[in-house]
């Protein structure tokens, strides 16, 4: 079976060679003894006695114990190879990569929809038969085609400890990490917690959170609604906002900000996050601008990424739409997306106006790439990025000698009852880093964090802090 490779080379998975050990016929007393010495044989096998047949008596030897048999020249045994498919970053990876099983067919993830290009043909060699004959091959293996991906194995690596580490200390559900190169438009890190050890048997399958499960983001989505407006020449990026006083009514229901913000710039209405001012442009846009925003951004169309139950996300187009759900459209509700399109949309911004069919194959040729709005509107929204992070609700996302921009986001889940449960948060937040290069989009979300600490700006803008500062130092390097 092929291996399965990072960016540098380094296995993700990989086919070692163990052994089984048998006893013939001629087996003696004399190889029993010494084979008993530093092997625990199977159970039930404590004699030689009426042995009439090959029997295993010794699965998955290792390398050092198969050197060892090896090294006794006991003529009444054979020792055959066998593959056994081993994943050397565990599960740091084990979400996107899945495992195999026994028989080597892929039953989980890249495992799984790569598995026709992995598999190869099962050969047989006896290694050992006896002192004086040659190793015997019964069938020649064909080896599956290797397979490169354009994850970096130690970007990955920061991704899944600090998302581990903040989902823990969060109390929290699980959490996702998306890393992209916006440059180059590749994925180099896709991170997702719960995960489970591959390479243990009796291993509880966790989902792939990142590309998988599909929410409604909440003020992460602000930035891309507001950036059509300010395309289609709607209003722009200085533009005053009226937010008095503090809350508004529309089909019966309020929207409210924390506070009274009073008159707010645009560039502020993103800083500061309000869902008043939010609601108010997205009104002046509308529901056709709004859902052409996001559809342009990627929201509701599948990623380039075939993955087993990839998450396309769906936006509320029903006929006679209300104008507080067409708000809600425009503060992140009535609405949903995966963290790898929600990566992607925010990588428009740091790519002025372009979005990219990012790739994680890593010999794909071609990024497809097409422009969704104009380079002045993505950089009027970058530039409003960059405030959240100074003075806004992202303060918390800053980190030393680099320059980020970003947005926070707070959203509620929904309720198997009907409506929200006011218990229960997704706490997010969309960033590229550093600002002098807008090299990378990182995208971070933690599902259910404790009610002490829940929002986008204390949970998750902190784990993007963390993640961007030593990948960049690493990239720096």
């Amino acid at each position: 079976r092929g291996r399965i490779t990072d960016r540098n080379n380094f296995p993700l998975a990989v086919s070692i060679n163990q052994y089984d050990l048998f006893a013939l016929k001629n087996f003696s007393e004399d190889d029993f003894l010494k084979l008993k010495e530093f092997l625990l044989l199977k159970k039930g096998f404590n004699s030689i006695k009426n042995l009439n047949k090959k029997v295993l008596i010794f699965s998955n030897l290792n390398f050092s114990q198969y050197e060892k048999v090896k090294d006794l020249k006991l003529s009444g045994i054979e020792i055959e190879t066998v593959q056994k498919r081993y994943y050397p970053f565990g599960e740091q990876v084990s979400p996107l990569i899945g495992f195999s099983g026994k028989d080597g067919i892929g039953l989980e993830g890249l495992e799984n929809i790569l598995n026709s290009e992995l598999s190869g043909v099962d050969g047989q060699k006896i290694i050992l038969r006896n002192a004086s004959r040659r190793p015997k091959v019964l069938k020649e293996v064909i080896h599956g085609s290797d397979i490169k991906l354009t994850i970096d194995s130690r970007i990955q690596f920061y991704a899944y400890k600090n998302l581990s580490s903040f989902v823990t200390a969060n109390n929290a559900k699980g959490g996702s990490v998306i890393i992209l190169d916006n440059i180059s438009g590749e994925i180099l890190a896709i991170a997702s917690y719960p995960s489970y050890n591959p390479n243990n048997p009796q291993r509880k399958i966790q989902r792939n959170r990142a590309l998988v499960d599909a929410f409604e983001p909440g003020s992460i989505i602000k930035p891309i609604a507001i950036a059509k407006g300010i395309d289609l020449g709607i209003f722009s990026i200085d533009q005053v906002i009226d937010t008095n006083p503090g809350f508004m009514s529309l089909s019966g229901r309020t929207i409210s900000d924390p506070k009274n913000y009073n008159n707010l710039s645009i560039k502020e209405v993103i800083a500061k996050s309000s869902q008043v001012g939010a609601s108010k442009l997205a009104l002046k846009v509308g529901i056709d601008g709004l859902i052409s925003a996001y559809k342009g951004f990627g929201i509701s169309k599948p990623p380039n990424i075939f993955f087993p139950g990839v998450a396309y996300g769906v936006i509320n187009t029903r006929e006679n739409i209300s104008q507080h759900e067409i708000a809600s459209l425009g503060f992140g509700y009535s609405l949903t997306a995966s963290s790898l399109q929600l990566a992607q949309a925010y990588s428009v911004f740091a790519n002025e106006g372009y979005l990219k069919d990012f790739k994680i194959f890593f010999d794909e040729t071609n990024v497809f790439q097409k422009r969704v709005i104009g380079k002045d509107a993505a950089n009027d929204v970058l530039e409003s990025l960059k405030l959240v992070v100074m003075d806004g609700t992202g303060e918390l996302a800053k980190i030393s000698n680099y320059e980020v921009a970003g947005k926070t986001g707070t959203s509620h889940k929904s309720s198997s009852k009907g409506g929200y449960d006011q218990s229960k948060y997704i706490a997010s937040f969309a960033g590229i880093a550093p600002l002098s290069s807008r090299r990378l989009t990182i995208f971070v979300s933690i599902d259910e964090p404790g009610l002490n600490n829940y929002s986008g700006g204390s949970v998750a803008a902190p784990l993007f802090a963390a993640i961007s500062d030593d990948v960049l130092n690493y990239l720096d390097e």
